[in-house]
């Protein structure tokens, strides 16, 4: 089976980060098995936020370091450990929080990519599309709304 690439359009009022967060709670209350993949300073915001963006919620997850153990249902891990295939293989729901494609994977995983309203934003999300299609992943565009997840 193909591996997914999920594209959802942000509007300027979304904060991305904030975002990613609500998006990771509907993944996890689906059951899914998520990985955050960041830059090392993205991804410590984003874990922070993961503990704060909703006062009685909590979201169990953890920063993956090299040799740590994976027991957590959210992982977040940075663009260090992406070539390191054997933390991916629970974990068929991964949100690319990077500028770079994610090419290297197995089949039947879902890669959500967002897309922020901004020129920059908008061509790195286009090379991303380009790259995903030539490796023959299913592509899927949306418009992300907070409301229908």
């Amino acid at each position: 089976m193909k591996s997914t690439a999920n594209f959802y359009s942000l509007n300027r009022n979304h904060n991305l980060d904030l975002c990613i967060c609500s998006f990771v709670k509907f993944l996890y209350k689906k059951e899914n098995k998520i990985i955050i993949i960041s830059s090392d300073h993205k991804i410590e915001k984003i874990d922070k936020l993961l503990w704060t963006f909703e006062q009685n919620s909590f979201l169990p997850h953890k920063i993956y370091k090299d040799g740590d153990k994976v027991d957590t249902p959210i992982l977040l891990s940075t663009l260090n450990d992406i070539n390191n295939m054997e933390i991916y293989g629970e974990y068929k729901s991964i949100i690319n929080n990077q500028s770079a494609a994610i090419l290297k994977l197995a089949g039947d995983t879902n890669i959500y990519e967002f897309v922020e309203d901004d020129e920059t934003n908008k061509s790195i999300s286009r090379n991303k599309y380009s790259d995903y299609k030539k490796y023959n992943f299913t592509l899927l565009h949306k418009t992300y709304d907070e409301q229908a997840i």
